[in-house]
């Protein structure tokens, strides 16, 4: 908290006790599926009287109408909100942000030096060079003494110099070699130093300076509370887990993947969780009840648009508001606390958090499709008896008896609601569907123009030695036309028809012994009209 008179002449303002401006910064979060609502919080002492609190790092992208602010300790009574020209701000890096740029300062350090190292081994490889170039010289100058012995005397000279001044160039340049090769881990090190940085550091845009006129009674505390919409979402992601044995259960482990691409980093904030969707459809549509007219009638036409009379023909349409997305569970949302605080840095990735497990009690069985795979699955039925709902997720890993078996899609499921997962193919049960041929003395397929005649075997066999509740689906041709006819029958019956209210979907349930096999027989007669196709 500081007295900072200077940002009196921001806004124009009556006679002030005090102006304070404040650093401030996300202290709690609350996101939901498509938005979040961030809050921020100030505490600072003030006497009797008016006051002037400014904020000056909000994110830029703010609207007054977007901002809601709460005020406990004084009466709040003017809001203003400026997003350009406003003045600079003071250094207000955490100390994360701090230890950072420290890190990345000695990086460089650390290069540089190095750097200065290996040219000061280059400095010496040069001198030992230009001094071996001079001696090189001296043994052709017209100077050198005449006397043997003498010029005996200089040439052992510049021989043992020469020596020196080229072992002093190598070792220079091996020094100067060995000193580079460090260099690639220190550029490592120092790349590593910056993006740690970066993700730390907010995005470098403007801020917004908010200022609020206070009104205090009497000397105390007061507390601002900012609340403002960003960019964030959040995902479930689930690990499902069946124990099979003689009480099979069903665990759901829950998380959530959090993401927010804001234009400000959340260091250590408090995240609430919340299923319910602001952004969403909150009142019920319009319905418009139809209009219908009658014309005389009018000839179709091959080719080219629709007459006048054709147009005021037809009916109105249904004036259904589908701009918004329908909620997906009814009733109040559910919120989630996180109990440890969360930092998400602006346009990271996100982070996943760890939410809770859920315990029920499952069935288990083989879903058979013999028209469509060769295996059955194993599928485990549970009803949700919690109070709240589950929602969907691509996200979900499936584990069988602690094994991964894959991933899949968990669909939604209410309070109350049946939770239907399958866990993956079971190898020992085969599934074999056959349209019966002639060779075998059977009906087979028999067309005429007007008729049909199929017969169809299914079977189903057990390879393992683990007996099995199975479920088998076929489906079976119906009609909505009065002269087309179809009859079908099967040995033994189906325990359901029109499964889901599907039409032609049967079902039959068995328990499937091991080491056995199964076989369903279906016939069915369909007839048409004559000179009729069937489609």
């Amino acid at each position: 908290m500081r007295f900072l008179p200077v940002f009196l002449c921001a806004f124009p303002l009556s006679a002030l006790a005090e102006t304070y401006t404040l650093q401030s910064a996300p202290t709690s979060v609350v996101v939901y599926p498509s938005v979040a609502m961030v809050t921020r919080e100030v505490s600072f002492d003030v006497s009797a009287g008016t006051h002037e609190v400014m904020l000056p790092d909000l994110p830029r992208h703010l609207g007054i109408g977007d901002l809601r602010i709460q005020v406990d300790g004084a009466l709040l009574e003017a809001t203003r909100l400026r997003t350009d020209a406003v003045p600079p701000q003071p250094n207000s890096d955490s100390a994360a942000v701090s230890a950072a740029k420290s890190r990345v300062e000695d990086a460089e350090r650390n290069l540089r030096d190095l750097d200065d190292r290996i040219e000061d081994a280059r400095l010496a490889a040069d001198a030992a060079d230009a001094r071996a170039v001079f001696l090189s010289g001296v043994w052709s100058s017209e100077t050198l003494p005449s006397d043997p012995s003498a010029l005996a005397s200089v040439a052992g000279m510049i021989e043992t110099q020469t020596l020196a001044a080229r072992r002093t160039q190598v070792a220079a340049q091996r020094d100067a070699r060995e000193i580079g090769e460090r260099r690639p881990d220190l550029e490592e090190a120092l790349a590593d130093a910056k993006a740690a940085l970066s993700a730390l550091m907010p995005r470098s845009t403007p801020g917004s300076l908010l200022a609020l006129s206070l009104q205090a009674d009497q000397t105390g505390t007061v507390v601002a509370r900012v609340r403002y919409p960003v960019q964030a979402s959040w995902e479930p992601t689930y690990d499902l887990v069946l124990a099979q044995g003689d009480a099979p259960t069903l665990d759901v482990r829950r998380a959530a993947t959090v993401s927010q691409s804001s234009s400000e980093s959340w260091e250590a904030v408090e995240i609430t969780l919340s299923t319910l969707q602001p952004v969403g459809q909150i009142a019920p549509s319009e319905l418009y009840p139809p209009l219908l007219r009658y014309t005389d009638p009018v000839p179709v036409k091959s080719r080219g648009v629709r007459t006048e009379a054709e147009m005021t023909a037809a009916p109105e349409p249904m004036m259904a508001d589908s701009r918004f997305a329908r909620p997906r569970f009814d009733g109040p949302g559910v919120s989630y606390d996180i109990g440890t605080p969360v930092s998400i840095a602006a346009g990271a990735e996100g982070v996943h958090v760890a939410l809770d497990a859920l315990t029920f009690d499952a069935r288990t069985f083989a879903h058979a499709v013999p028209a469509q795979d060769t295996t059955a699955f194993l599928m485990a039925e549970a009803i949700n008896t919690t109070q709240e709902p589950l929602l969907e997720s691509d996200t979900a890993q499936i584990f069988v008896d602690g094994t991964l078996v894959g991933r899949s899609r968990f669909a939604a499921v209410p309070a109350g609601g049946e939770i239907r997962q399958a866990f993956g193919p079971i190898e020992d049960i085969r599934l074999t569907r056959a349209v019966l041929d002639r060779s075998e003395g059977d009906r087979g397929i028999i067309s005429r123009s007007n008729a049909q005649t199929q017969e169809v075997r299914l079977d189903i066999e057990n390879l393992g030695q683990k007996s099995w509740s199975v479920e088998l689906l076929e489906a079976v041709p119906y009609t909505e036309q009065d002269d087309l006819t179809i009859q079908w029958s099967a040995q033994p019956a189906p325990d359901e028809v029109n499964v889901d209210d599907t039409r032609g979907l049967v079902q039959w349930s068995f328990d499937l012994a091991p080491q056995t096999t199964r076989n369903i027989l279906i016939e069915q007669d369909i007839r048409w009209p004559e000179g009729k196709i069937l489609r």
